[in-house]
């Protein structure tokens, strides 16, 4: 049963390279904040008034009810990054890489360009036999 979820866990899907491209779009024309920064923002506004206003609602909430609460939400999108956007990056720079100047598809073009010629080449070959064994029968 733990080896099941573990596997499941690791397997990745297979997604549109849309969001991949966005997140590339966005990581080369700004800068991402941290967890470390996260958590620093987090409990520097806790202290200064978001512990007060919490606490009227929770009691028992404290700093490290926080601080659990914000590791697990790290965790969370950490797990969906690697299940959803990083195969969506991934998918996305494959086709870019793949439509500019990528000399993997020069050369599968090239090599598909010699494949038609070698089948027509081929077809020649198989319609003089065929011919030739017309000549024979008659």
């Amino acid at each position: 049963m733990l080896n099941r979820f573990r596997v499941g866990l690791a397997k990745q899907r297979n997604m549109s390279p849309t969001i991949g491209a966005l997140i590339n779009i966005y990581q080369t024309t700004a800068i991402m904040y941290s967890p470390l920064t996260l958590i620093g923002v987090a409990t520097t506004l806790y202290g200064l008034w978001g512990g007060n206003l919490i606490r009227e609602y929770l009691p028992w909430f404290t700093v490290w009810h926080l601080l659990g609460g914000l590791v697990a939400f790290i965790l969370v999108a950490m797990i969906f990054f690697y299940k959803i956007i990083i195969p969506s990056i991934v998918a996305w720079s494959m086709q870019q890489a793949y439509k500019h100047r990528n000399p993997v598809a020069t050369d599968l073009q090239s090599i598909l360009r010699n494949q038609k010629a070698i089948f027509e080449e081929l077809k020649d070959i198989k319609d003089r036999m065929v011919g030739l064994e017309g000549d024979r029968n008659a």
